[in-house]
């Protein structure tokens, strides 16, 4: 077996939270407030968000993407989203980048998607969320299903050849026949990339506060969708993630493979590493001044991110890297019990979860606390 030295990595990827919104969703714990009305404010935020990346002077060199989420991205007017983009311009610097941003249709203009084209965005990420109006309503969301579609081919037309859209199951009062009514929209509009997750109500959001409880069905819903997906040509590579051919996400990947990134602006998180150790960051405090908390991590805590991070890939953990062994070892006594239980098994060099394991990924995780 022939292992590969994955220690002293380089970054390989960039977020950039942008925390501003028009509205806020019931459903939403990011880190989030309402757009002020203020230019200068926002002004001064992103030339916060140059200085951060400044600190990092050369380390952001090997970057291969860029993801701008929020918030809602597409909510900054036409000059501050011209300065976002001078300020990341200058670090796509390869073939092959993943450049991406997170719209909301609301406030998709075509002025705006000109912009990004210009500035190298080859990826939109558009939050639908469903194609019920009604479910659309309840869910605080102010965009119709007529919009999303209207700018969906705005995007098509402006020359975007790489779109994903998210969408949510679980939701009150969802049905089944609302899921292949979705299941119809994505047949008409051919997104290259879809995220499809499981609402899951967070202690943050505005409902988590009111105690609010959502319906369990998350394994009846996740059937549909991927059998639907299935017969529609995506193809299902993370737990809550399908693509068409060519499209998996390059930014999402980095988490999954346990690569190292970089979390810009208020709220942001990252995974870097500093004389071989390990350690998360998140950026606390206000619009006008965050910094970074750090977390080291332990042998143990890094172990476990491999695990939990790799699972989620249907191609599962490639035990030929070193790291991704020394896991293996670590873990190898509860791993065994959960191949007996036909919940993980190894194929070929990749430690994976079955079709049983992947519907219990949160169950097996547990047992490994």
């Amino acid at each position: 077996m022939i292992l590969k030295k994955i220690n002293n990595k380089p970054i390989k990827s960039l977020y950039v939270h942008i925390p501003y919104c028009d509205h806020v969703c019931f459903y939403c714990d990011f880190v989030k407030i309402i757009k002020p009305k203020n230019d200068a404010s926002i002004d001064n935020y992103l030339n916060l968000i140059e200085k951060e990346l400044k600190s990092y002077q050369d380390k952001l060199n090997e970057i291969d993407s860029i993801y701008i989420g929020g918030g809602t991205p597409s909510c900054l007017n036409n000059l501050q989203t011209i300065k976002l983009c001078e300020i990341l311009s200058k670090y796509v610097n390869k073939q092959n980048f993943e450049f991406s941003i997170e719209l909301n249709s609301e406030s998709i203009t075509e002025t705006k998607l000109k912009i990004y084209k210009f500035y190298k965005i080859n990826r939109l990420s558009i939050g639908v969320q469903t194609f019920n109006n009604k479910l659309l309503a309840k869910i605080g969301r102010v965009h119709s299903r007529d919009e999303v579609i209207k700018k969906y081919e705005l995007a098509r037309k402006v020359g975007f050849k790489n779109i994903n859209i998210d969408l949510m199951y679980n939701l009150f009062d969802q049905t089944a026949e609302n899921i292949q009514t979705d299941l119809k929209y994505i047949k008409k509009l051919a997104p290259d990339h879809i995220s499809w997750y499981s609402l899951i109500m967070k202690d943050d959001s505005i409902w988590g506060k009111k105690k609010l409880k959502l319906p369990q069905n998350d394994e009846f819903f996740d059937e549909i969708i991927n059998n639907g997906l299935t017969e529609l040509g995506y193809f299902r590579y993370e737990v809550s993630n399908y693509c068409l051919s060519g499209k998996k996400s390059i930014h999402n990947l980095t988490y999954w493979n346990n690569s190292l990134f970089v979390g810009i602006g208020l709220g942001a998180s990252g995974f870097e590493q500093i004389n071989g150790n390990y350690f998360l960051t998140k950026n606390t405090g206000t619009t006008l001044n965050f910094w970074k908390e750090t977390e080291t991590l332990t042998e143990e805590d890094y172990f476990f991110q491999i695990l939990m991070m790799g699972l989620r890939l249907v191609e599962g953990i490639n035990l030929l890297f070193e790291d991704n062994f020394k896991m293996y070892n670590f873990f190898k006594d509860k791993i065994n019990i959960k191949i007996e239980n036909n919940l993980l098994e190894i194929k070929k060099h990749y430690l994976l979860c079955t079709k049983q394991g992947f519907d219990l990924l949160n169950e097996i995780l547990i047992d490994f606390l």
